[in-house]
């Protein structure tokens, strides 16, 4: 028998990802983003513990798509932290707003979609 659970550790380290992905990318791109090596150990441990929960739960296809949104968000949230803490780098609409878009659908996604969900 196959549950159609969603996942919120799989959002939550998903979401991990992406920003840590995103801010080692911006240190080791962008001359104003001081070096630090906290990006890089947030991402090796979220990357590992992810892996750990997808072994587990493999076949757990309701949990991808929220998945990948989570994932983006990251990503964008933090480039928007970046242009809003550094504005010479550009505006930051385009982050802010495909960050508003994706936490709206996930919010829809989590609240009236599929009412069952495992820790």
């Amino acid at each position: 028998m196959h549950q159609n659970t969603i996942s919120v550790k799989w959002l939550v380290y998903t979401f991990l990802i992406g920003l840590s992905a995103n801010a080692c990318f911006s240190i080791l791109t962008i001359t104003l983003a001081s070096f630090s090596p906290f990006p890089f150990l947030t991402l090796f441990f979220a990357v590992n513990h992810f892996y750990r929960i997808y072994i587990k739960e493999a076949h757990n296809e309701v949990t991808i798509r929220p998945a990948w949104a989570a994932f983006l968000i990251g990503i964008f949230s933090y480039s928007a932290f970046l242009a809003a803490q550094y504005p010479e780098l550009g505006s930051n609409f385009i982050s802010i707003t495909l960050t508003l878009l994706l936490s709206i659908w996930l919010m829809y996604k989590l609240m009236f979609g599929d009412k069952r969900y495992s820790a």
